[in-house]
């Protein structure tokens, strides 16, 4: 039983028909379906589960619904991404608040900080006050956080510590950090979210890897960002602006499990079972 923590099935290039990675016999593979079809597909082959992160408000109210659609196979967050917050005006911050407190999210966010472009575009203190408000409203909520945390650890964790008795866990999404960060995280109460990285053949992927060796097994989640994140995969037999509209999808998240499973030494079904239940604790689904 798997269940992709952190995914986007109401992103617009999942709309109509579209090419979507999987794994086949023979390794990575391209299909073709629509957002029905590989739902259904995806529950057909195992993923018990899929957490919609929210990202702002252009799209809260269809990944809601989509969650709403799928009850009992997904479940939806609330919050506004760092890299939208920039371009969200404070005063929002009440939408946000009633989208949560109507509408029984498992967790705020994405919510953190996004460092990664030009100093000139980041908006830093912006993007510091959505995270600060989103931050409580989940201590008022009694949630956990999604966390977007990008070229931004020691500003994060420095806001994290400041409020850690506010906090009640969650993941940070996406994290390719080595393990003294990790730990970091961990101590605060926060799950890693591992995904396509961890099979990426690059330097960020071998740090990866090594952190998934050395942190607990009970930290770690599984993950895609689809229709994001893409390991590598070869060509795949795709021209580059075939791969350019190729979706990621929950189907390949066996492969994470099976590297996870064999860089620390443990059997396939205790790591996904052990990532299973996890999931369902830093969440507190109904399953």
């Amino acid at each position: 039983m798997i269940i992709d923590s952190h995914a986007h099935y109401a992103h617009a290039r999942y709309e109509g028909e579209f090419p979507y990675l999987c794994i086949g016999e023979d390794g990575y593979t391209v299909l073709r379906t629509d957002r029905k079809g590989l739902l259904s597909d995806m529950q057909k082959q195992g993923i018990v589960g899929v957490i919609e992160a929210g990202i702002g408000f252009d799209a809260t109210q269809k990944q809601l619904d989509l969650a709403s659609e799928q009850s009992g196979f997904m479940w939806a967050t609330v919050g506004v991404h760092p890299t939208r917050c920039i371009h969200t005006a404070f005063k929002n911050r009440k939408k946000v608040r009633e989208y949560a407190e109507n509408n029984n999210p498992v967790a705020i966010g994405e919510t953190g900080l996004d460092y990664h472009y030009q100093r000139r575009k980041q908006h830093r203190l912006r993007q510091k006050m959505w995270f600060v408000y989103q931050l409580k409203l989940a201590d008022r909520l009694g949630l956990p956080l999604v966390l977007h945390i990008r070229a931004a650890d020691r500003s994060a964790l420095k806001i994290l510590k400041r409020y850690r008795s506010k906090l009640h866990g969650g993941v940070a999404h996406c994290f390719t950090g080595n393990a003294a960060l990790a730990e970091e995280y961990i101590t605060l109460g926060f799950a890693l979210g591992i995904g396509g990285k961890l099979l990426c053949d690059d330097a960020a992927g071998r740090e990866l890897c090594e952190t998934v060796k050395r942190v607990p097994l009970s930290a770690l989640l599984v993950e895609t960002d689809a229709p994001f994140v893409m390991p590598d995969t070869g060509d795949l037999g795709c021209s580059r602006s075939q791969r350019k509209k190729l979706c990621n999808s929950s189907l390949i998240l066996p492969k994470v499990i099976e590297k996870i499973a064999d860089l620390r030494g443990e059997a396939y079904e205790t790591v996904e079972q052990t990532i299973y239940q996890n999931t369902v604790r830093v969440f507190k689904l109904p399953l």
